[in-house]
This record gives structure tokens, C-alpha cells and sequence, in this order.
């Protein structure tokens, strides 16, 4: 893992600013609202939005800005990523029997432990066999992420493919499943021992699973078992840390780690007061809309401070690390409909044929949104692409989430035989 770079600043272009402006949150004043892009001519290019706003940044990869409409901020790889790919996985029948199989050792592991236990005839040897039985967990957390890091680093230089990739973290995600079932087994035997705890040595093997695993992770698990169906998912990747995303539910879900910000080996300098205020400095307009929130520590002794937010517009989970001072783990799940809906991002529109598309932008890997309509201005059901891949169809209303690419891209929408065009410039983050 590599150290921390504490205090490291991102660069910033000027489409990013237009993306800060139009769904960045507040602490600090612009003087300017986020344009809305004029509809261009047929089948014409958008340019990108140019700002000259200042920014306030934290730490590398969250900037917050003030503007209406505003959500949460959204933290960053902290540089250009250095590869980008979209992929839908499927059932995979060598991964499903490999999970069953972790499934399968995980059971045979706790009734290992049960016989030894049983067969000690002092405490003392109780715990020695409790304690053989953690270092046997330790051994199998340090494989899982040797393994997860050898596959970022396969993806990002592209000896593997996406799907083959997401494939492997959607393992790794169940067998960080199949871990803590193993701590929570250490536990239980442990508090049926007189004198004998493993609480703070259970949360410390829990902190060390949380960078394996999240809600995009347990999905693509889920989906390569054959126990979910599939959904498109955005992953990007470079030396700092990986970012997913999907829509899942009717929500927008992004995942993301910075390895860089996490370093248990230093001392721990914030206490749980302090790290919630951090996180908050950071997050001003989801605490500041918040519904409920929470803080804990539960991680033993690897600096790690977890604390959510339910807000208006969805819920963040941050993970903090005491050491580095720097939020290295943070979920979003942001709902796309309903009444307190994620705000749409700059507008682009095109007509042709009778059509009229119109895509809200959004950076790398965001909630895109696409809108087809008819001469009268009624919403139509009708298929979309973006550069020649079908993403789905608008619905009822007329509109379509989906994911942005990180490149310039094609919108292509086609109803009753008739198709509109877009070409569109993502707002990057």
C-alpha cells in the first residue's frame, strides 16, 4: 500500500468547475450560478463550460463550492485516472462455484475451531487456539488484498479486461463476507470462555475488510452467482484507488477508495469528536440537510472512524483515517426519483426529425440523465444509446438514467423510426 499523501491538491480544469457548480455543496461563496448550455445546432458538439470562479479545496479530491441546487460533494481519485471502462457482468459459473466453495471452508474452518475447543482443558489453551485462529484470518485478509491489488493493477495497465476484473472484486467481496463470519465465529467463542475477550481483536480484523468490500462489490457478487440481475457498472482506476458505480434500485452508487489516504501504521491524532467535525467540514451541505447521522469507532486499532449521513437526497457513509487525517473510503447513494431527487447537471439539447434529446451532464462515472420528447414537447419511450452501446430505453416520463462515459460521447435516441443525435462533452471530476 502506498504511504499517504496528506495535503495533495487535484487539478483542476475548466469543465470540472462547471460539474462543482452545478452539483458541488457549499461552504464557501461564488458569485455565479452554473449555465445552462444552449441547444446547439443538428447533431452538433458541445463544447465544454468554461468558469472562472474561484474554488476552496480540502485535501485532495474534495472541492466545495456554493451554488443552488447543490448535493454532497464528491470525492476523487486526486488525478486523471488511468483507466476507465463500463462493463454489465453476468452469471459466471467458475465464480459461483468458487464462492460456494469459500462458502463451504468457512464452515468446515468454525467446526475445526469447535472440536479444539472443546477438547482444551484449560482457558489457557482456549486461548491459545482462539488466538492460532485470528493469526489463520490475519493470513487469509493479507491474501484477499494482495489479491485485489494485483488485479487493480492488472486492469489499470490493461492486461485484463473490465468484466474479468469486476468479476474478480465481486469474489473478493464475498469472501470478505465469508472473513467476517469467521471474526464473528472468533467472537462468539471467545465470550463463552470465562476471562476471555476478542472484541477489540474482532473489530481490528473487521477494519482491515473495509477497503474490499461495498455495495457496487457486493452487487457484481451477487450478479455473477446468478442471485441478482445485471446492471452496467463504471470503474476507474489508478494508482491512488478505484471508483465504482451503478444504478441500482433507482438509486445512483458510487464507491470509492484512496489508498493513499489510508496508513494504519501512523499514530492516531484525531478523536472521535474531532473526526466527526472533519467529515462534516467536508460534507457541510449533507450535514447540513441531514435527516440522521451517526459516528462510531468500531474498528479496534486501525484508526478508522466511520461515520453516515442521511440526507435529502440519499445517504453518504465516510471512513476516516486518524493517521492521515484525510477521508480514505466513502460511499454515496443518491436517489434519482421521488420527491427529493439528486439535481440534474448542465443541459444539452438537440432536435431532429420531430425529436428533441436532452442530456443533463454529469462527470466520469455520474448520473447521467436523457430526456426524449416529441414535436409537442410530450415525453416518448424510446432506446438510447451512447457511442453505439444500448443503455436502455426512456420511460413513461420520458427519461433515462444511465452512466456517463469520461470522453466525449455520442447520445444516439431513436423513436417510432425517427433518431435524434448528441454530441456531448462530460463535465469531469
Amino acid at each position: 500500500m502506498m504511504g499517504p499523501r496528506v495535503g495533495a491538491r487535484m487539478r483542476l480544469t475548466p469543465v470540472m468547475l462547471a460539474l462543482l457548480l452545478a452539483l458541488s455543496p457549499g461552504a464557501v461563496a461564488v458569485q455565479a450560478s452554473a449555465p445552462t448550455a444552449p441547444a446547439p445546432a443538428r447533431n452538433a458538439s458541445l463544447t465544454p463550460v468554461s468558469m472562472n470562479d474561484s474554488l476552496a479545496q480540502t485535501d485532495g479530491g474534495t472541492i466545495r463550492l456554493s451554488v443552488d441546487g447543490n448535493t454532497t460533494n464528491v470525492t476523487t481519485l486526486g488525478s486523471e485516472p488511468a483507466r476507465t471502462a463500463f462493463d454489465t457482468p453476468s452469471i459466471s459459473l467458475g465464480s459461483s462455484l468458487t464462492i460456494n466453495r469459500d462458502e463451504f471452508e468457512t464452515k468446515l474452518n468454525r467446526n475445526v475451531l469447535d472440536r479444539q475447543l472443546r477438547s482444551a482443558e484449560t482457558i489457557e489453551k482456549k486461548k491459545q487456539i482462539l488466538n492460532r485462529y485470528r493469526y489463520q484470518i490475519e493470513n487469509h485478509i493479507i491474501s484477499l488484498k494482495a489479491r485485489e491489488r494485483q488485479a487493480t493493477q492488472a486492469f489499470t495497465n490493461g492486461t485484463i479486461s473490465a468484466s474479468e476484473y469486476l468479476r474478480t472484486l465481486g469474489h473478493i467481496d464475498a469472501k470478505a463476507g465469508e472473513i467476517r463470519t469467521l471474526v464473528d465465529t472468533l467472537r462468539s467463542r471467545a465470550d463463552s470462555i470465562p476471562r476471555v475477550t476478542m472484541d477489540t481483536e474482532s473489530y481490528s480484523l473487521n477494519g482491515k475488510l473495509v477497503m474490499l468490500e461495498g455495495p457496487v462489490r457486493d452487487r457484481l457478487s451477487a450478479t455473477v452467482q446468478g442471485q441478482k440481475s445485471s446492471t452496467r457498472t463504471y470503474v476507474a482506476t489508478n494508482e491512488d484507488g478505484v471508483v465504482l458505480a451503478s444504478i441500482l434500485n433507482g438509486q445512483y452508487v458510487r464507491e470509492i477508495v484512496r489508498k493513499d489516504r489510508r496508513n494504519p501504521a501512523l499514530s492516531d491524532k484525531s478523536t472521535i469528536g474531532s473526526a466527526r467535525d472533519s467529515i462534516i467540514e467536508r460534507y457541510r451541505w449533507a450535514f447540513d440537510n441531514r435527516r440522521s447521522t451517526g459516528t462510531n469507532q468500531q474498528y479496534g486499532t486501525n484508526n478508522i472512524y466511520r461515520m453516515w449521513i442521511k440526507h435529502t437526497h440519499g445517504e453518504l457513509v465516510a471512513y476516516y483515517d486518524g493517521g492521515t487525517e484525510s477521508v480514505f473510503r466513502e460511499i454515496q447513494y443518491k436517489r434519482l426519483t421521488g420527491d427529493t431527487p439528486l439535481p440534474t447537471g448542465p443541459s444539452a439539447t438537440n432536435t431532429s426529425e420531430n425529436l428533441t434529446v436532452t442530456v443533463n451532464r454529469t462527470y466520469a462515472g455520474g448520473p447521467l440523465r436523457v430526456e426524449l420528447t416529441n414535436e409537442t414537447g410530450a415525453p416518448v419511450s424510446g432506446e438510447v444509446r451512447i457511442d453505439g452501446e444500448l443503455v436502455g430505453r426512456t420511460n413513461a416520463e420520458g427519461f433515462l438514467w444511465t452512466l456517463s462515459p469520461a470522453d466525449r460521447f455520442e447520445v444516439r435516441a431513436s423513436y417510432d423510426f425517427r433518431t435524434v443525435n448528441l454530441t456531448a462533452t462530460p463535465v469531469q471530476s
